[in-house]
């Protein structure tokens, strides 16, 4: 099993997610993907017609336990990088058991971590979107237990597919994950 995992956003794996994978083999060659759609790749229209199928074909507990299932056969700790619905999956699971099979935790995203107040068992970094619901209100509460840098960019940044993609801001967050990432 590989050590290292990106747990993709609602619209899985696609083609422009593989040049960002590409770049996440340069700090290490054995990245895995775990998506909603357990590897079947799909185009979407756009965020609604991507959004309305996970919740059809996944749901969010179904990514939860997708995500579960992985932590539990790890036989050393792994590397997350989580984005947005695999943010939020992996969010929870960070302050129960199977935060010890966790080196390092880097969530991206995840527009319902503010709303879940917990405390990560495993070292952790989160880069939120200030204009996400409740990021800039529970500020100091996730800087306690977790690396934090909030972008001003939009939800979606990182992401070609996405409508709030920016390259600009995407660039700059992809230094600071690779710093996280490398620690």
């Amino acid at each position: 099993m590989s050590t290292h995992w990106l747990i993709t956003d609602i619209w899985g794996q696609h083609a422009t997610l593989d040049p960002f994978l590409r770049r996440l083999e340069a700090i290490a060659p054995d990245w895995q993907v775990l998506d909603p759609y357990s590897g079947q790749r799909f185009a979407f229209e756009d965020e609604t017609q991507a959004y309305q199928y996970f919740l059809h074909r996944c749901s969010k507990a179904t990514y939860q336990q997708k995500l579960e299932a992985v932590l539990e056969q790890a036989q050393q700790p792994l590397t997350l990088l989580a984005c947005s619905a695999g943010a939020n999956a992996l969010w929870p699971l960070l302050d129960g058991p199977l935060a010890s099979k966790i080196r390092k935790a880097v969530l991206v995203y995840g527009s319902t971590i503010p709303e879940q107040p917990i405390t990560p068992r495993c070292d952790t970094a989160l880069l939120l979107c200030r204009g996400d619901n409740g990021v800039t209100g529970h500020q100091e509460r996730l800087a306690q237990h977790s690396t934090l840098l909030l972008s001003d960019a939009p939800h979606g940044f990182l992401n070609p597919r996405a409508p709030g993609y920016h390259p600009d801001a995407a660039a700059e967050a992809e230094a600071w994950l690779q710093q996280q990432l490398t620690r």
